[in-house]
């Protein structure tokens, strides 16, 4: 998305679906599209309808997605499962909305169901670590990332709308070839596409997806991974991030969800729609600098990925407050009644995270230094 707004004034609104735009007065009207089809859900706060309907000739396929409606009083009157005729307004620029919305039959009402909105997690809240597999069929992890600023976004590659899933792909594109003519915040960040259709978008698919993103430049794939996952643990994520997707008539709509997450592994912002590619990247930067990129800054956020569940929450032995916590991790006695070194400490995080079905992951040293660093720094 350009940096620059459009001249004419509107206001930007989101739901489930895809990204609507509400042209207001100034913005030409260059069609019109007869509109019939069910009501899936409605959102009274952003004047929003999600609407089920077949082909519209000239402008979209047959899907689920949501319509800005003008009227407000008549999204009140709207339940799911409504039928409901309209007339679809589409102007110069890509924006569209309905009007003269008509029930044609109110006799679905009792049998829909309006899907619960999920958990979003907010600002300050830790992202729990979750696993997905990038473009090369590699595992990664989201903790793989600790002390990098991340901006994480969702797509499907077979997106047939230029303004949703292309759109936040170029943007991306934009901020990773900004960010890469600084070497020092380059290798302080990292991007992650999703792909929320991990039956059609296998690592193949992201590789050649994220290529053509990437000037056919494979070697950017160090800083800006495609990734899926396995149906269940994306639906854990989609609770996570707030995301809403749904898969009909092979067609998804869904939600434009963006998340920046710390080095320390806490969410630091989020964006639906009202953002540019400018404003995502200095945010990215913000990050960075109100955060630090020292050593135990790096080891604090692996500690809340990889220690913090256990050694605050689970072990009785170790659920203290905070501050003795991390003084009796460094200061546990041997067999030998001596306390253990620093190096000791080590090891014992190196073996005990390498043999974790939880983690399933190696550590490297200087990760463990890390959270040794980390946990002095406590003390």
């Amino acid at each position: 998305m350009n940096s620059e707004k459009p001249q004419c004034l509107f206001r930007r609104v989101g739901v489930v679906g895809l990204l609507v735009l509400l042209a207001s007065v100034g913005c030409n009207r260059s069609k019109k599209y007869p509109l019939q089809g069910e009501i899936v859900s409605k959102s009274v706060a952003t004047n929003e309808i999600t609407v089920n309907h077949g082909d519209i000739p000239g402008f979209m396929p047959a899907m689920a997605m949501p319509y800005h409606v003008q009227d407000p009083a008549v999204v009140q009157e709207l339940q799911p499962g409504d039928k409901i005729a309209a007339e679809g307004f589409v102007s110069k620029s890509g924006d569209y909305w309905l009007e003269d919305v008509r029930i044609t039959d109110e006799s679905g009402r009792s049998q829909a169901k309006t899907p619960a909105a999920p958990h979003m997690l907010i600002p300050g809240e830790r992202v729990p670590n979750m696993s997905f597999v990038n473009q090369d069929g590699r595992t990664i992890h989201l903790s793989d990332f600790a002390g990098k600023a991340l901006l994480v976004t969702f797509i499907y590659t077979r997106c047939p709308m230029p303004n949703f899933c292309p759109r936040l792909s170029s943007q991306f594109a934009k901020i990773h070839d900004e960010l890469k003519k600084n070497p020092g915040v380059y290798s302080k960040t990292h991007l992650l596409t999703i792909s929320f259709d991990p039956k059609y978008d296998t690592a193949p698919v992201l590789r050649k997806y994220g290529l053509a993103y990437l000037d056919d430049d494979a070697t950017g794939f160090a800083h800006w991974d495609f990734a899926s996952t396995n149906p269940t643990d994306m639906a854990r994520i989609a609770q996570a991030f707030g995301l809403q997707y749904e898969e009909q008539d092979n067609q998804i709509s869904h939600t434009m969800n963006i998340v920046l997450i710390a080095p320390d592994g806490t969410v630091a912002k989020l964006w639906s729609t009202d953002w540019t590619w400018t404003e995502l990247m200095e945010s990215m930067q913000q990050t960075l600098h109100s955060n630090g990129q020292s050593s135990e800054i790096h080891g604090q956020a692996l500690y809340g990925y990889l220690c913090a569940s256990c050694h605050e929450f689970v072990n009785p032995d170790l659920r203290k407050q905070p501050p003795k916590l991390h003084g009796l991790f460094l200061a546990k006695n041997l067999p030998s009644g001596a306390p253990a070194t620093d190096e000791q400490v080590h090891h014992t995080i190196i073996a005990g995270l390498r043999t974790m079905p939880a983690f399933n992951q190696l550590v490297t040293d200087t990760d463990a230094d890390d959270i040794v660093r980390y946990l002095h720094r406590l003390n």
